[in-house]
């Protein structure tokens, strides 16, 4: 595992500590991408009006919370922004963990769970089961607000997280990005639809299948969430007030813990203000909260990637860049070099004999690695046309290892390439467009999320045995991957900072993900670094 990497709670359920075949000829993770973090402001486009009720949800989105707004009696954290704060407002989890601070905050005598960590990132949890047996899967809140200061009276006691961890009955989520999903929510199923039913021969060749998360009142797609759980942007945010900060709303009225002795506001403790708040926006004086969480997700400008010169990289043992306009252009004389998804008519008897190999990856790596440094001949034999295009051109590269911003700006470009060719734009799907807004300039709008949004098979690594809608216990939506340069942990639970680590846990047992990372481990290390830089230029 790399230096970088998290390591989990083992005793939690869903922490795979394989590395997947990762060795010392790993590529390197250059880490975060700094600089501007190109994003947390306001969509293009928006009138003054617009920006004015942008600005207040904005301002509404980092409130801190306490026991007279209604906070707890149960709650992982006290503001929104406290857990979407990387790498600005709206993003995800930050480099220093807000939950141990406010663990004992204004004398509260909260104990630290072992999976919460000052450098590791905010979490929730979940049990798997209840103690009959039954299944669980709610969010269990990290902590209470007995013995604070804003809470007389309160005794309630935290969750025994120890006890349930031995039981290995524990598993957890991270914050995801909020930025640009006014976005997506304004992309019609029709269009997700025929993403998901696009290149089949190619996705069936690889193994990719997915569906979708429906509503199960009027059987549209829900997007938002790990598991595509929640049907919108106002239901994400109702449903996180009251799970993550123990604040009822229009939406979920009730209270999580009814103890009396714990109640400090009217419930819900979040409503309709009748009477104008008097904010800079007329608009916004009239909204509830999760109405202004949810107009800051809606107004929100997705994340603007680096220029690929612009963006720090780290260096391939090999000299891909030496010799990239080489490599570039017998790669541009692929079917695939302009378009990713013609990929949909490359041959697949050689790839389907690589899917049929990987259906177990973990235990196939090592035979994969010893084959990755075989000669580009006997590499393309067990992989992909489109893989063998790109393992053949950089099999042609020299040793020199410039580096230069010239030089770093054609690894993210190589890198481009790289992710269309192994296949992972099978599922993070680059291109939407959205529908009819009502929002000034926001009608046909071209959005790059990198992610189908449908839900996928994701094997026994990252299986948390939680369902959530039509999303079993192995299936995870597609996460999207705009920002992701600029992300510390990675993965629904955290458990790495290390983009390759990352890749690696895609594949497991039952991963419709299997034959993708197979492609990727047969890569000379040049171009998995490629990869790997092209990723943090997002």
């Amino acid at each position: 595992m790399n230096a970088n990497a998290v390591t989990a709670n083992t005793a939690g359920r869903g922490q795979n500590n394989n590395s997947g075949g990762a060795s010392s000829r790993a590529p390197t993770d250059p880490g975060v991408r700094g600089g501007d973090p190109g994003a947390g402001g306001a969509l293009p486009g928006l009138n003054d009006v617009e920006r004015q009720y942008f600005d207040v949800a904005k301002d509404v989105f980092q409130e801190v919370d306490a026991g007279p707004d209604g906070l707890g009696p149960r709650f992982n954290l006290d503001s929104c922004s406290g857990c979407h704060s990387q790498p600005t407002i709206g993003g995800t989890s930050p480099a220093t963990n807000p939950q141990v601070a406010v663990a004992t905050l204004m004398g509260a005598k909260n104990v630290v769970p072992s999976f919460i960590t000052a450098n590791g990132p905010v979490r929730e949890a979940r049990f798997v089961r209840n103690r009959d047996g039954s299944p669980d899967g709610g969010v269990h809140s990290l902590f209470v607000i007995t013995g604070r200061s804003d809470a007389p009276g309160c005794n309630i006691a935290q969750p025994n997280f120890a006890a349930e961890l031995a039981r290995n009955n524990v598993v957890f989520r991270i914050p995801t990005p909020v930025f640009g999903l006014g976005l997506v929510e304004n992309v019609s199923d029709g269009a997700l639809e025929a993403s998901l039913a696009a290149n089949a021969q190619q996705k069936r060749a690889l193994g990719i299948s997915g569906r979708f998360n429906r509503n199960g009142n009027d059987g549209t797609i829900a997007r938002f969430g790990w598991k595509a759980q929640n049907k919108s942007l106002l239901l994400f945010s109702g449903e996180a007030y009251n799970v993550e900060m123990g604040i009822t709303n229009e939406l979920f009225q009730n209270e999580r813990d009814s103890d009396p002795a714990c109640q400090f506001k009217v419930t819900p403790n979040d409503s309709t203000p009748l009477v104008s708040e008097n904010t800079a926006s007329p608009a916004a004086s009239f909204q509830n909260d999760i109405d202004l969480f949810a107009a800051f997700m809606r107004f929100s400008a997705p994340p603007t990637p680096a220029s690929s010169a612009a963006t720090p990289v780290a260096q391939a043992s090999g000299a891909l860049n030496a010799t990239a306009g080489q490599t570039t252009g017998a790669a541009a004389g692929t079917s695939t070099a302009s378009s990713p998804t013609s990929t949909a008519s490359s041959p697949t008897s050689a790839t389907s004999g690589s899917a049929s190999t990987t259906s177990d990856a973990a235990s196939t790596a090592p035979s994969t690695a010893s084959t990755a440094s075989s000669p580009a001949s006997t590499v393309v034999a067990s992989a992909t046309a489109d893989v063998s295009s790109v393992i053949t051109a950089a099999a042609g590269s020299s040793t020199a290892q410039p580096s230069s911003s010239a030089s770093s700006g054609a690894s993210v470009t190589r890198g481009n390439q790289v992710f269309s060719n192994v296949g992972c734009q099978a599922c993070h799907t680059k291109t939407f467009t959205t529908e009819k807004s009502p929002l000034t300039g926001q009608s046909n709008v071209t959005l790059q999320p990198f992610s189908d949004f449908a839900v996928h098979e994701m094997g026994t690594g990252l299986a948390d045995g939680v369902s959530q809608g039509s999303a079993n216990g192995n299936e995870f939506r597609t996460a999207p991957l705009w920002g992701v340069g600029q992300r510390i942990f990675f993965l629904h639970d955290g458990r790495t900072k290390d983009l390759h680590e990352a890749i690696q846990q895609h594949a497991s047992r039952g991963s419709e993900a299997n034959a993708v990372i197979n492609n990727y481990n047969l890569l000379s290390r040049d171009d998995k670094q490629a990869l790997i830089n092209y990723l943090r230029s997002l």
